[in-house]
């Protein structure tokens, strides 16, 4: 902002940024960043909803003797952001973000209304899981293109110390939103009956609220509206490739948050293999071990975001706890779901009622929860300050196409999560005893703290700031 209008509170400018230190309604209280927090917030519940109604059908069918779907409907979920990242990158650059999200959010009404007409057409059930993989995948594809202009904005609407806490209230939410979205998939299966077109009205319905609040957003200006169309927009960019050759912890930064999704992908078909398959819980059982997670993630993010706001604050403090808990986290889920400590005594195949589901657990499937809370908790703590080095680093000119490229890598290590599952799903069925495979699911949480056990003992980010001075945004 220019020196020019420092007598004007600056949110009576249509394309300055937020400041919250001058605007009345405060950083928290403003429609701009009530109508952000919402539209991601139905976006990511959404998402989660329809993904994970999704995946549990996969389960019911490998449970009744046909081939685990999880990491197809993983892959196409995942695919488009490996093929259009790039693009969106460019198009957040280069066109206006706000009208970019609000786009995303009408592409998602009509997506979830191809979800209804894919249960009409399908035939038989294993007809219509397929169509509807087909529709998750067009899922992923607007939410590939809304990912850079939601982390994009941030730091044009924020500015300075408040784009910590503004990430961690985003992480948060969308964790929230990964919470109850991952939830409500499993007890709307339950107590519905499994009336899968039903599930898809309600998601249709969010999608139009949420396309409704993405209009409080504030317009911004276009980054760089000249910015031309390449084919190397379509991967990395050359402009990225250089900072990266310039930077190289910043590089160091994405392929860790890469590894991490990697993890991240295979975590939540994981745990429905490991619920419903070894620990014969139901859909709703199933969906709140899942859930648990986003809600460690939620509070993690909370935790991380309050210390990085503080001034002098060592961003590398969460980075090194939350690396090691995750470690252990996974070693103990394994742990759990090996029996070792006893199995869980709900069995799916019994109608009961929502309240039993949520509250009358033994404590076999309250430590599972538990532990998927750690898990979360964890995740939370280390993702955020990686988050904010990679938002904040790179020149403003090319934010749009570094967080392209992040979620790009970030995206790939999600699709290649997809062929680790499958791998594992065979190696399980060829060293397990014949006919007991479902009981040796719980392996896959071990592996995968094996993969992040360098990260923890060796990864750091950087000690000196190389951010731009908070006043030059």
């Amino acid at each position: 902002m220019s020196t020019a209008d420092t007598s004007q509170a600056p949110n009576t400018r249509p394309d300055g940024p937020v400041d919250p230190v001058h605007d009345g309604s405060g950083l928290f209280g403003s429609p701009v960043f009530v109508g952000l927090i919402v539209t991601q917030l139905l976006g990511a519940f959404n998402d989660n909803y329809f993904k994970q109604m999704v995946l549990l059908k996969c389960t019911d069918l490998a449970d009744g003797g046909g081939a685990n779907l999880q990491p197809l409907a993983l892959a196409a979920f995942a695919l488009p952001f490996v093929l259009f990242s790039g693009m969106s990158g460019f198009l957040s650059d280069r066109y206006s973000k706000r009208w970019l999200m609000i786009g995303c959010k009408v592409l998602e009404i009509v997506v979830m209304a191809a979800s209804l007409i894919a249960l009409l057409a399908g035939s038989t059930s294993t007809s219509q899981l397929q169509l509807l993989i087909i529709v998750l995948a067009f899922m992923g594809l607007q939410s590939t293109v809304f990912g850079p202009a939601k982390y994009g904005i941030l730091p044009e609407l924020y500015r300075g110390c408040t784009l910590v806490p503004v990430n961690g209230a985003i992480q948060m939410t969308t964790f929230l939103a990964i919470i109850f979205g991952t939830a409500a998939a499993g007890i709307a299966l339950d107590q519905l009956n499994d009336s899968l077109w039903m599930c898809s009205t309600v998601a249709i319905a969010i999608a139009i609220f949420g396309t409704a609040t993405s209009f409080l957003i504030r317009r911004t200006p276009v980054a760089q509206p000249d910015l031309k169309f390449s084919l190397d927009g379509l991967f990395v960019p050359r402009t990225v490739r250089q900072c990266f050759r310039e930077q190289p912890r910043l590089f160091a930064a994405l392929c860790v948050m890469a590894l991490f999704w990697f993890v991240g992908g295979i975590a939540q078909p994981a745990v429905n293999d490991l619920g419903k398959l070894t620990l014969n819980l139901n859909d709703t059982r199933t969906s709140l071990a899942a859930a648990s997670i986003g809600f460690g993630i939620a509070v993690g993010c909370v935790v991380a975001g309050v210390n990085g706001s503080r001034p002098g604050a060592d961003r590398n403090t969460w980075v090194r706890i939350g690396s090691k808990l995750i470690v252990v986290a996974l070693i103990v889920i394994c742990l759990v779901g090996s029996g070792v400590f006893g199995a869980p005594t709900q069995s799916k195949g019994i109608k009961e009622p929502l309240i039993d589901s949520l509250i009358r657990a033994d404590g076999i499937e309250w430590l599972l929860r538990f532990s998927m809370f750690f898990l979360g908790f964890a995740a939370g703590t280390f993702v955020i300050p990686i988050q904010v080095y990679i938002q904040e680093t790179p020149p403003s000119e090319i934010k749009g196409r570094m967080i392209g490229s992040m979620n790009l890598m970030s995206w790939t290590a999600i699709l290649l999560s997809a062929g680790f599952l499958f791998a594992m799903h065979k190696l399980i069925e060829v060293f397990s005893p014949a006919g007991r495979a479902n009981e040796f699911h719980f392996a896959t949480f071990g592996v995968l703290g094996l993969f992040m056990l360098p990260v923890a003992l060796l990864y750091r980010l950087p000690e000196t700031e190389t951010t731009e001075a908070a006043g030059s945004r």
